[in-house]
Formats: structure tokens, C-alpha cells, sequence
């Protein structure tokens, strides 16, 4: 029985020495009070075509054909647009794919659609045109994200089409042609001969910039991202030895010249370990903790050293904000 009773004794020992050196991270967003993504809302009522323009540039072009609505259902779209590095940091929506792969963002959007209040979804072999206020490269590829439990956002490739402009000889007006980004250049040189023709005829007129595929077709909502692959950064494991008691702690990894970053919630905020972190020449890490509403932070330039020290100091959001300007 002696036995028995210090048995219990010392496993209720052992589990008090565990929650005493546990310091599990509690997850937070630095930025959070700072700039949300604005979300806009446009009330489509029972419009069967509307062209839709969000603050930023972004153009969504709704064909009530393409949900399964009925007559008297009514819509609301629900748009967010970030297109900026900043936009994207504040926000944590960060530019790495499932697999782990670096991209660099040429912007991100936010589509949702309710019916009567309810989530709407694009039914299978339905599309949606967008047109972004960007200038896309044979390199761009769309993806599509998710968050996880953290709050991480990670993408997916998205099988999409870039809508042209064909002139239809038989009804002499601009056509709309879905095709993939390969056949861009085509297009562009067909373009630049026919506006040559018709600045010879009828004077100058550059319909190029219209036509070029930045009007995109797709069958996803939610988070869509405008994105390039990062071209073979090498990988590496990390190490943190953070001696400041903090609530939550968060670690950053940003690439210079590029519109990228990953963030990190560690398990616990002492001894950390970053598992393959894609590095470039010029990689930073920022780290930021909370403890009672104070945050704290350190920006260190990535070397071939893998142990990291920390010696996180007190910080205001301006200076905070600063750390992070490129």
C-alpha cells in the first residue's frame, strides 16, 4: 500500500513539473489590430448579369447561369483584394504551397457568394471570370487556399483558363477564348498585327493591353492567389533558443526583392525547431512575442548558422511595422 500511495505521489509530482515547464504558444496576428483585409459586399439582388469592380481594380463578372439559383433567390458577394507584401504580412496569408513550395505573389483575392444568407459554391463544370489589375507573366499560375486550425493559410495549384480577345470575322466584334498561359504570346502577336492594320486604316489605336489574358475563368471561390514558383531555394532545419517568458510567439522567414514570406507557430516558445525552411541568398527571420499585451520581436539575417539565440526586446506596432519594410 506504502508502495502505492508513493506511486500516485509521484506521478502527481511528475505531471505538476510538466504543466510548469510547459509553454505551449498561444496563437496570435501581430498585425491583427493594425489593417485587416477591408471586406466589401455587393448586394446582386436578382440580377442575372453584373460586371462587379472592387476598390482596388479587381473586376468580377457574375452570370447568374452559373449557380443553380432560383428565380427569387437573392446574391451578396463578399470581395477582399490584397495586393500588397504588406497586405499579405498584416493579414498572414502567406505565399507557400502544401507541398512546401516558395511562391511569390502577385496578388491575392477573396470571392464568396451567398444565397439568402447561405454559403454558394460553383457547381461542378461552372466557371467565373475575373479580370485583376495586373500584368501576368508566362510564369503566373493560379492557386486556390486553405486554412488550417492555425489559421495558416497553404495553396493548391488551380486549374484555370486566361479569357482573350479573338476577332470573329463573321460577326466583326471581339470574341471571349479560354486558354491556358502557354498560348499567350500567340495571341500578343496576332494582336500586334491586327492593331497594326487598324492604326494603317483607321488611325492609332492599342487594343493590346486590353486583350492581354489578365481576365481569368475558374471553378473555385474562396482565397485565390496570383502566383510564381520560387526557383529552387535550398531547404534547412532550424534551431531557437528563446530565453524571454512570453503568451505566443511567431516566426517569420522574408525574402529580400521577392513578394514573399512563410510564418511559423511553434508548438511552444523556448526551444524551437523550424523544419525545412526554404532559403534564399537573402533570407530574414523575425521573430515576435506577446506577453501581456506587450509585444516583443528580433529580426536576424539567415547564415549558415543553425542555432539561433534569441534576445527578443520590447517593440511598438511603428517599430514593429518597420521591421518588416523591405
Amino acid at each position: 500500500m506504502k508502495k502505492i500511495i508513493a506511486l500516485i505521489f509521484g506521478l502527481i509530482f511528475c505531471i505538476g513539473c510538466v504543466d510548469e515547464n510547459d509553454s505551449k504558444n498561444k496563437i496570435f496576428n501581430p498585425f491583427l489590430d493594425v489593417k485587416s483585409a477591408e471586406s466589401q459586399y455587393f448586394n446582386l439582388d436578382t440580377i442575372q448579369l453584373k460586371e462587379i469592380t472592387g476598390k482596388y481594380g479587381t473586376k468580377i463578372y457574375f452570370d447568374r447561369n452559373s449557380f443553380n439559383l432560383k428565380g427569387s433567390d437573392t446574391v451578396i458577394l463578399e470581395l477582399k483584394e490584397l495586393y500588397s507584401i504588406e497586405d499579405l504580412i498584416a493579414n498572414n496569408i502567406r505565399t507557400i504551397t502544401k507541398e512546401n513550395k516558395l511562391l511569390e505573389s502577385s496578388g491575392v483575392i477573396f470571392l464568396n457568394f451567398t444565397r439568402n444568407g447561405e454559403k454558394l459554391n460553383l457547381p461542378e463544370n461552372s466557371s467565373i471570370r475575373v479580370k485583376l489589375p495586373l500584368i501576368l507573366s508566362n510564369q503566373d499560375k493560379l492557386f486556390n487556399g486553405e486554412i488550417d486550425s492555425l489559421g495558416q493559410i497553404s495553396w493548391s495549384e488551380l486549374e484555370s483558363y486566361f479569357t482573350v480577345l479573338k476577332f470573329d470575322q463573321k460577326y466583326q466584334i471581339d470574341m471571349p477564348h479560354d486558354v491556358i498561359l502557354d498560348s499567350l504570346p500567340y495571341y500578343e502577336e496576332l494582336w500586334r498585327k491586327q492593331d497594326s492594320v487598324y492604326e494603317k486604316t483607321f488611325g492609332r489605336f492599342d487594343r493590346i493591353e486590353k486583350r492581354v489574358g489578365t481576365l481569368l475563368s475558374f471553378n473555385k471561390l474562396g482565397w485565390i492567389n496570383v502566383d510564381k514558383f520560387v526557383e529552387e531555394p535550398s531547404q534547412m532545419d532550424f534551431t531557437f533558443t528563446n530565453s524571454l517568458e512570453v503568451e505566443g510567439l511567431v516566426v517569420y522567414a522574408l525574402y529580400d526583392n521577392l513578394n514573399s514570406f512563410i510564418s511559423y507557430h511553434p508548438d511552444q516558445t523556448k526551444d524551437i525547431v523550424l523544419n525545412d525552411v526554404p532559403v534564399l541568398e537573402k533570407t530574414y527571420f523575425i521573430v515576435v512575442g506577446i506577453k501581456d499585451e506587450q509585444l516583443f520581436a528580433q529580426k536576424v539575417l539567415v547564415n549558415e548558422k543553425k542555432t539561433i539565440d534569441l534576445n527578443l526586446k520590447d517593440i511598438n506596432q511603428a517599430e514593429l511595422n518597420k521591421l518588416f519594410e523591405k
